[in-house]
């Protein structure tokens, strides 16, 4: 455990004598305390207290729409909603009532009614708040700087081809994202995976993990949940599975273009290739290597289909 948590719980009024980090936390710090709140950072940069302030509100109108439930974040001693320290921006929320539909890195394990149930709802949050926001808060370009960083490494690990297919489906997709209009706009959770979704009774009520929600494109909210379960982990296999991409469309009821898709669905495979390869969980360089793989394997079968 991270020596420096029971200083940041003091400034709740909380101490570390009860806290446990949950076992499918690898690529965050992440701790449940004394079983009533969960204690999370994200890296600390000069916006990220206005990001934050920006998704509180974004989700606390979105909880207004849909009836799901966001985290409540609590305030410490200082009146703030977070806490900074060792680099980290730190939260405190308590606990949603209610359990992760799955681990992140088992997906494969999931049954076909949960799968189905996972993208009901995300077709269901995108349709309930389409057209819901005024231009000033659509965040046109969130997706593209989260993937410049990793595009620009990406020579060191790509082949030629899938390089040459990058540069296409960013262009793409940047030509998209500065030309749909605003009543496109809805809400994007960001990570939208069964690990972040929360259900009691068998019913899904909320969400959690939200460091990268914003308002923008329902294929930006697809693309990523479709890169999620496309991926084999149980044989560890990178290869394209298309009777998984139909089934997955299929759930979301997704009749848009496929082109667009597909475009965004080869970024968030190179942005996952980016995590991987900062991630300081042991399993990470074996992640990386099968995420390498797979992003290869996306833009030669997508290429192959025409695409």
């Amino acid at each position: 455990m991270n020596p420096h948590i029971s200083t940041i719980l003091k400034a709740w009024g909380l101490n570390a004598n009860r806290i446990r980090k949950p076992p499918d936390a690898k690529l965050a710090q992440v701790y449940l305390v004394e079983d009533g709140y969960v204690l999370r950072s994200r890296p600390f940069e000069t916006d990220t207290p206005a990001r934050f302030a920006a998704e509180c509100d974004l989700y606390g109108y979105v909880a207004e729409l849909t009836g799901f439930c966001f985290p409540q974040y609590q305030r410490c001693k200082f009146g703030a909603r977070f806490v900074i320290g060792e680099d980290c921006f730190w939260t405190l929320h308590k606990l949603i009532p209610g359990y992760p539909l799955g681990r992140w890195f088992e997906l494969y394990r999931m049954d076909v009614s949960v799968n189905r149930q996972v993208l009901n709802t995300l077709c269901s949050l995108h349709k309930a708040t389409t057209g819901c926001f005024n231009e000033k808060i659509i965040d046109r370009t969130r997706l593209l700087e989260l993937v410049s960083p990793a595009l620009a490494e990406a020579p060191v690990f790509l082949s030629v081809d899938a390089l040459e297919r990058l540069g296409t489906a960013f262009d793409r997709v940047a030509s998209y994202c500065g030309s749909y209009p605003p009543e496109a706009g809805c809400f994007v959770h960001g990570d939208y995976h069964h690990d972040n979704i929360l259900a009691q009774n068998g019913r899904i009520v909320g969400f959690i993990d939200l460091d990268w929600c914003r308002v923008s494109s329902y294929y930006e909210g697809l693309a990523f949940t479709l890169m999620m379960l496309l991926r084999d982990y149980e044989n560890w296999s990178p290869n394209f599975r298309w009777p998984v991409y139909r089934k997955i469309l299929d759930y979301y009821g997704f009749n848009g273009d496929a082109a667009i898709l597909n475009d965004h669905l080869i970024l968030y495979a190179l942005f996952d290739c980016a995590v991987f390869k900062s991630a300081r969980f042991k399993e990470a360089k074996a992640f990386f290597e099968y995420q390498k793989q797979f992003l290869e394997a996306v833009c030669r079968d997508l290429t192959a289909e025409g695409f």
